[in-house]
C-alpha cells in the first residue's frame, strides 16, 4: 500500500468522525482530499457513499431518525418546527417511513411529542393520509391503539384521515365502513374516561358525518356521551361533548329525543346526589340545543313544583347544577313562568344570602323578571337592587362569578337608571372591558358582555311620526295612570353620547377587535351595532378608525355573504358604521397596502340601495358623504365609484330630499377630477348632454350648498374643451354661469368666475357669446364687490380676454 493510499484512508476515517459529530464542512473537506489521493480505495468510497446518502436524505427524516434513537425532545421539537413551516415539502415515501419508524418505537419515544410529529405529517402529506387510510382499513383497532400511545395529536390525525375523502381514493364504501367502525371504537372509549381527545374525536366525526353514523349511537353509548356533560367534567371535555350531543340530536330526531328522555327519567328516579347532578347538568346543556323538547321535559307535571324541596340537604354541587338548569330553561317563556311561580321565593332568598349560588340565582331572577316584551310590572328599585348585586359580582377576583354576573347584567342593563349607575363606576367599566377581552372560547360570557355594552351605547331609534304615535300609545297602555309616558330620560341622546365616550376611553374598540377573531353571526350583529353607536359623533371617529374600526366593519360586511335577514342586517349595520367613520377621517391615514381603499367602495354603495323602509335616510346620506371623501383620493378610486354606481348616482341627483341631493352633487363634484367623470358630461352623447343640463339646473338650485357643489363640478368640468362646448350649447347655459358670477356669496362667485374664465380663455374661444349675454358688465360688477385675491386674479384674466374679443 503506497503512502498516498494510507494517507487517504486516514483522512476518510477522520472525515467519518467529523460527520458523526455533525461537523459536516470539515467532513467534506477531508473527504475531498482523500478522494484526490485514492479515489478507488474501498474505505474512501464507503465514506463518500455515507456522506452522499446523508445529503440526499430530507432534513425531517434525519431529525426524526435521530429523535427515535436518542429520545432527545429538543431534536423532536426541531423536526416539529420544520413540519410546521408553511414552505415545507414532504415526500410521501419520507412521511410514510417516518410514521412507520415512530410506530415501531412507540414504547421508547416521548409520546406527546411523537404524536405531534405524526399529526403534522398527516396534515402536510396526502400520501401519508392515504397510507394511514389503508392501515385503518386493514386493522383499525390496532392503528388507533398505537396512535393513542403516540399521543392525542396522532389520534386527531387519524380522525383527519377518516374525514378526508381524497385519502381513500374515492372508495366511498370502504371509507364509510371504516368511519363507522372507528366511531364505535371512540364511543366505547368514552366510558374509560380517556380525556378530551376521545370526546373531541366523537364530536368531530358527528359534526362532519352525522347522517352516516348517528344510528350507531345506542342507549349505552349516548349515556356515556351525556355523562361527559356533568358539571364536574373539565370544560374542554364538556364543550366537545356538547357539540357531539348537538349533532346527534339534530340528526336523530324523535328517536334521539326519546333516548335522552329515557336517560333523564332514569337519573331523576334514582335520586342520588350524583344522578341528580348529572341530570340537571344534561338539562342545562340540551336546552339551547332543543329548547322545545327540553321545555317539554322541564314542564313535566310535578318536576318544577318539587324541584326546590328536592334540593333540601343536597350538596352544593347539586344545587349549582340545578341553578344552571333553571338559567338555561329561561330560554322558554312557559318555563320562565313556571320558575317565577314555584322557585321565585327560593331564588330571592339565595340572592340575599352569601351562598355560592347567589350569582346564578341572581341571573335567573333577572331573566325571569326583566325579559323584554312580557309586560312584567317590576319596580325600579327592584331592578336597581339586582343590578347592584351583579355590579359587585363583576368586581370580584373569582372569574367564574364575574362571568355569571355578565349574563344577569345583560337583562338589567336595559333600564336607563342601571346604565347610568354602571357607567359612572370606572372600576366596573374596566372590568367589563377586560371580561370581553378574555371571553374567547366562552360564547355565553362574550354574548353577555357584548349585550351589556350594546345596551350602554344604544341610541334611541329614529321613528317616523306614525311610529312615534304608536310607541306613545303602547307606553301609555302599559303604564299606570298618572305615570310619565315615554322613554327613560337616561336613554336620550345627550346621555348616551357621554357613555360612549367613557367606553371608548376605556379601550372598548381594541377589545371588540380582540374578541372578533372567531365569533357567531349573533355576536357579529351586536358588535356592528356597537360600532355604529360609538361612531355616531364625529369627534370619536378618528380614534375608532386608528384602533381597527374600519377593518372590523369591512370584515363583518364580507362575512355576511348570505341572503338571510340576519346577513342583510349585518351588512347594512356594518356598512353604515363604516360610512360614518369614513365621513370624518383622512382615507390615507386609514388604508394601506394591506387594507385597500377600494375594499370600502361596494359596502358604501350598499347604503344607497332601496330598502324596505326608506323613512330613515341617514345611512344613505352618510354613505354618500363617505364616498365623496374616498373620491378625493385618486383617479383609480374615482373610476371604481363611477364604474360600480354611476346609475345610482344619476338617480340620486334627482332625489326629492334636499340633503340626499346635496350630498350626491358633492360626490359628483369630486368625481370631476377624473377624466372618466368628465366624459360622463362631455363625451358628445345625448346622455351626456342631459346630465349636463341637470348639473347646470342644480347650479341654479335654491339650496345654497347644492348650488355651491354643482358650481364646483361645472368649474372642474369646464377645464375640458368638450365640456365648455356643451355648457355653451345648452339653453340658458351661459346665463346660469353669469348668475353664479353675480352671486353675493364669495364661494359661488369664485366658482362662477372660474367657469367664465374657462369659457373665454380656452381653445374654444366662446368670448363672443359670453360678451353678447352681457358678460363684461356682470364680471366687472363682481370684481368691484369681491375682496378675494383668487377671484380677482381669475376674473381679471377673464375680463382681459373678453375685452380683446
Amino acid at each position: 500500500m503506497n503512502p498516498d493510499e494510507t494517507r487517504a484512508m486516514e483522512l476518510a476515517s477522520k472525515s467519518l468522525e467529523h460527520f458523526r459529530a455533525n461537523q459536516r464542512e470539515d467532513a467534506v473537506r477531508l473527504l475531498r482530499e482523500a478522494l484526490s489521493l485514492a479515489p478507488r480505495n474501498p474505505i474512501v468510497l464507503s465514506t463518500f457513499h455515507a456522506l452522499q446518502e446523508d445529503a440526499n436524505t430530507p432534513p425531517v427524516s434525519k431529525l426524526i431518525h435521530k429523535f427515535t434513537i436518542d429520545r432527545d425532545t429538543a431534536i423532536g421539537q426541531d423536526a416539529l418546527r420544520l413540519l410546521r413551516d408553511p414552505n415545507v415539502s414532504l415526500r410521501t415515501d419520507t412521511a410514510v417511513e417516518c410514521i412507520q419508524l415512530l410506530s415501531s418505537r412507540v414504547n421508547d419515544v416521548p409520546s406527546p411529542l411523537a404524536g405531534k410529529l405524526v399529526g403534522e405529517m398527516l396534515r402536510v402529506s396526502r400520501g401519508a393520509r392515504e397510507h394511514v387510510a389503508n392501515r385503518l382499513s386493514d386493522n383499525y383497532e390496532d392503528v388507533l391503539i398505537l396512535f393513542e400511545k403516540l399521543g392525542e395529536d396522532a389520534i386527531d390525525g387519524a380522525v383527519t384521515v377518516l374525514l378526508d375523502s381524497m385519502a381513500w381514493n374515492e372508495f366511498v364504501e370502504r371509507n364509510t365502513k371504516c368511519l363507522r367502525e372507528c366511531f364505535r371504537w371512540f364511543l366505547s372509549r368514552l366510558k374509560v374516561g380517556e380525556g378530551a381527545c376521545i370526546a373531541r374525536s366523537v364530536a368531530r366525526l358527528l359534526a362532519s358525518r352525522a347522517e352516516e353514523i348517528h344510528s350507531y349511537v345506542n342507549q349505552a353509548g349516548l349515556e356515556q356521551l351525556l355523562g361527559l356533560l356533568d358539571m364536574n367534567s373539565p370544560s374542554d371535555l364538556r364543550s366537545h361533548a356538547t357539540l357531539a350531543t348537538a349533532k346527534f340530536v339534530e340528526t336523530s330526531g324523535d328517536i334521539g329525543q326519546s333516548m335522552i328522555e329515557k336517560f333523564m327519567a332514569s337519573r331523576l328516579s334514582a335520586e342520588s346526589d350524583d344522578d341528580l347532578r348529572l341530570a340537571f347538568s344534561v338539562a342545562a346543556a340540551i336546552f339551547p340545543l332543543v329548547p322545545q323538547f327540553a321545555a317539554q321535559l322541564f314542564l313535566t307535571e310535578g318536576f318544577v313544583e318539587g324541584l326546590v324541596p328536592s334540593l333540601q340537604a343536597r350538596p352544593i354541587e347539586v344545587e349549582t347544577s340545578a341553578l344552571e338548569m333553571l338559567s338555561a330553561a329561561c330560554v322558554d317563556k312557559a318555563c320562565r313562568t313556571a320558575i317565577a311561580t314555584h322557585c321565585g321565593d327560593y331564588l330571592e332568598a339565595l340572592v340575599k344570602s352569601v351562598d355560592s349560588g347567589k350569582s346564578t340565582a341572581a341571573v335567573v331572577l333577572a331573566k325571569v323578571k326583566y325579559t323584554l316584551g312580557e309586560g312584567q310590572k317590576v319596580g325600579q328599585k327592584d331592578v336597581d337592587k339586582l343590578a347592584t348585586v351583579f355590579k359587585s359580582m363583576m368586581l370580584k377576583e373569582d372569574a367564574a362569578i364575574r362571568d355569571s354576573s355578565v349574563e344577569g347584567l345583560a337583562y338589567t342593563s336595559l333600564k336607563g337608571s342601571v346604565k347610568e349607575m354602571l357607567i359612572r363606576d370606572q372600576t366596573f367599566v374596566k372590568s367589563l372591558v377586560e371580561t370581553l377581552k378574555t371571553s374567547m372560547g366562552k360564547p355565553t360570557v362574550m354574548f353577555g358582555a357584548l349585550t351589556v355594552i350594546a345596551n350602554l351605547t344604544a341610541y334611541p331609534p329614529i321613528l317616523s311620526e306614525e311610529q312615534r304615535k304608536v310607541a306613545e300609545l303602547k307606553n301609555y297602555a302599559e303604564t299606570k295612570p298618572g305615570a310619565k309616558v315615554g322613554p327613560d330620560s337616561e336613554d336620550k341622546e345627550e346621555r348616551v353620547t357621554p357613555r360612549c365616550k367613557v367606553l371608548i376611553d376605556a379601550g372598548i374598540v381594541p377589545a371588540l377587535v380582540a374578541c372578533s377573531k372567531k365569533i357567531t353571526p349573533n355576536a357579529i350583529g351586536i358588535i356592528s351595532n356597537i360600532l355604529l353607536s360609538l361612531s355616531k359623533h364625529q369627534k370619536y371617529r378618528g380614534l375608532i378608525a386608528s384602533q381597527g374600526g374600519v377593518k372590523l366593519s369591512l370584515q363583518f360586511y364580507s362575512s355576511a355573504s348570505g341572503n338571510t335577514a340576519q346577513d342583510r342586517s349585518i351588512r347594512q349595520t356594518s356598512a353604515h358604521a363604516l360610512g360614518r367613520i369614513l365621513v370624518s377621517v383622512n382615507p390615507s391615514h386609514v388604508f394601506s397596502s394591506q387594507l385597500a381603499i377600494s375594499s370600502a367602495v361596494r359596502p358604501l354603495f350598499s347604503l344607497l340601495e332601496d330598502t324596505e323602509d326608506q323613512k330613515d335616510l341617514l345611512p344613505m346620506f352618510e354613505g354618500l358623504l363617505a364616498l365623496t371623501n374616498l373620491a378625493s383620493t385618486e383617479d383609480g378610486i374615482r373610476d371604481q365609484i363611477i364604474r360600480i354606481g354611476w346609475t345610482k348616482i344619476e338617480e340620486l341627483l334627482l332625489h326629492d330630499n334636499v340633503m340626499i341631493q346635496r350630498a350626491t352633487v358633492e360626490l359628483v363634484c369630486n368625481l370631476m377630477a377624473s377624466p372618466t367623470g368628465v366624459a360622463k358630461f362631455a363625451d358628445g352623447s345625448k346622455a351626456a348632454s342631459n346630465r349636463l343640463h341637470i348639473l347646470l339646473a342644480l347650479a341654479d338650485a335654491e339650496d345654497f350648498a347644492t348650488r355651491r357643489a354643482a358650481g364646483g363640478a361645472v368649474a372642474m368640468l369646464t377645464e375640458w374643451d368638450k365640456a365648455c362646448e356643451a355648457v355653451v350649447g345648452r339653453e340658458r347655459g351661459i346665463k346660469i354661469v353669469l348668475d353664479m358670477v353675480a352671486e353675493d356669496n364669495e364661494e359661488i362667485r369664485h366658482r362662477g368666475v372660474v367657469v367664465l374664465r374657462n369659457l373665454v380663455c380656452g381653445s374654444g374661444k366662446y368670448g363672443v357669446k359670453v360678451k353678447t349675454e352681457g358678460g363684461i358688465d356682470v364680471l366687472r360688477e363682481a370684481l368691484k364687490e369681491t375682496r378675494q385675491p383668487e377671484i380677482l386674479g381669475v376674473g381679471v384674466e377673464a375680463l382681459k380676454a373678453l375685452m380683446e374679443v
